[in-house]
């Protein structure tokens, strides 16, 4: 991690050996959150209703944590459990935002994304019931679904006629969870794929009359060659989905891949891959949007760009978070104890008491943190200095001096960005903005939960 504008000094020294970093997609990172005192608790409903009077814009996100099988690399919040009651869970997310409506008008919202675990193995109807009812509770035009109204797919979970029903319960949008299209990789991350559920499915998946069909792949996986990696990315460039997300692995302990040992990665590996990844994707006409994302007309990932421009992410569920203007804060969490926070869930809502037990109380200098963090591979300046009346060199000048002497990032009036050569080490330069509080917490992190 980079600590300090000298540390910044010698970043290309980082970047020309293995070092990486993880994908910065949150700030803080989960890893700075804590559990909420009492005080805060009880406090809660007042810091919720202040952060969502701040804007007339909200994001809706619903986490559905259960999965037929739980991948190797995965540290997120999720449940094996294919025999799961989901009509009694669509029940609590729905009973849990009827709670958070009841502290705020209604709002233009902005993407509803339901995400997990495996969203896709719901229902159609549940699926419509989700959709319906959140917009009834906190959008000032329930008829009409938000232009990003998205669905996390493992293909598996799937076939034509199901996406055709998703399609017409409201979903716009759909990410497929694909990682690889390589037989044996899909094999060592513990999924079931079968044949139908590869490139077929993809190619019917464009058909269907989704606005925006995303695949998501993943490079550093176990036994991943450069030549694997190259075969999936030309594979789906050549299906063309609106939108292609290439996330290098994050590897965490107490995941199938830590248990046998796959914990480390090589960073200029990644590099290399990165770069593969980039090469192709606009070779065949796709334009960066982020150092993970590629778009064609149409596609994108609004929820996230949102989040990243400080807008209000409310989430229900079973280890949903939010990100709000005055705090983030989760529904449980626990890759060792994945049952557990599922059951204090259910019990916390059917006791009429909020789930929501740990996060990070934001202030001022977060916030400005948070946005230069997020945003530093492409910074709208003027955007800044609407939000908090200051620039951001006057905010973080050593920093920014620092990383614009090594010519790692670029400026002009309006913007600060990294140059596409570096792009993809932003995340190393994101972390030069960690608070010394958040630092201090990450450094004491465990993976114990």
């Amino acid at each position: 991690m980079l600590s300090s504008p000298a540390e910044a000094r010698t970043v290309r020294h980082l970047i020309d050996s293995e070092s990486h970093a993880d994908y910065v997609y949150m700030y803080p990172p989960r890893q700075a959150y804590r559990p909420f005192s009492p005080e805060v608790l009880q406090r809660l409903p007042q810091l919720v209703r202040h952060s969502l009077d701040h804007s007339d814009i909200l994001n809706l996100y619903v986490h559905v944590p259960f999965c037929r099988q739980i991948c190797s690399f995965c540290n997120l919040y999720t449940v094996r459990d294919g025999r799961a009651d989901l009509d009694r869970y669509v029940d609590l997310v729905l009973r849990e935002a009827r709670w958070y409506a009841a502290l705020t008008d209604r709002k233009q919202v902005a993407s509803l994304y339901l995400g997990g675990g495996t969203p896709s193995i719901l229902a159609p109807s549940q699926l419509e019931r989700l959709v319906s009812e959140l917009l009834a509770l906190f959008s000032v035009a329930p008829g009409e679904v938000p232009a990003e109204t998205a669905l996390e797919v493992d293909p598996a979970s799937v076939d034509v006629a199901k996406l055709r029903k998703i399609c017409d319960a409201g979903v716009n949008r759909i990410n497929l969870g694909y990682q690889s299209f390589i037989p044996t990789e899909v094999a060592t991350l513990g999924r079931v794929r079968a044949e139908r559920s590869g490139t077929r499915l993809l190619e019917e998946a464009l058909s269907v009359g989704f606005a925006n069909v995303c695949v998501d792949l993943i490079y550093g996986l176990e036994h991943q060659t450069d030549e694997s990696w190259r075969t999936s990315v030309r594979e789906v460039a050549r299906i063309g989905p609106e939108t292609i997300c290439a996330y290098p692995l994050t590897l965490r302990p107490h995941t199938g891949y830590g248990r046998r040992g796959y914990d480390h990665v090589n960073g200029a590996m990644l590099r290399a891959r990165y770069a593969m990844a980039h090469e192709i994707l606009t070779d065949s006409g796709y334009r960066q949007e982020t150092h993970v994302r590629w778009v064609r007309d149409g596609g994108g990932y609004r929820q996230k760009a949102n989040h990243w421009a400080l807008q209000n992410i409310l989430g229900f569920g079973a280890g949903a978070r939010s990100y709000l203007w005055d705090l983030d804060f989760r529904n449980g969490y626990s890759v060792r104890h994945r049952q557990a926070v599922l059951e204090s869930y259910g019990r916390q809502m059917e006791a009429g008491r909020l789930p929501a037990d740990s996060g990070f109380l934001m202030t001022d200098d977060e916030r400005r943190r948070k946005m230069v963090a997020l945003n530093i591979q492409s910074l709208d300046r003027t955007r800044f200095r609407e939000m908090f009346g200051t620039d951001p060199f006057e905010e973080f000048p050593d920093e920014l001096a620092a990383l614009t002497g090594a010519g790692v990032v670029a400026s002009d009036a309006d913007r600060i960005w990294v140059p596409n050569r570096w792009l993809g080490d932003r995340d190393l330069f994101s972390q030069l903005f960690f608070s010394a509080d958040v630092r201090r917490k990450l450094e004491e992190f465990t993976y114990d939960e």
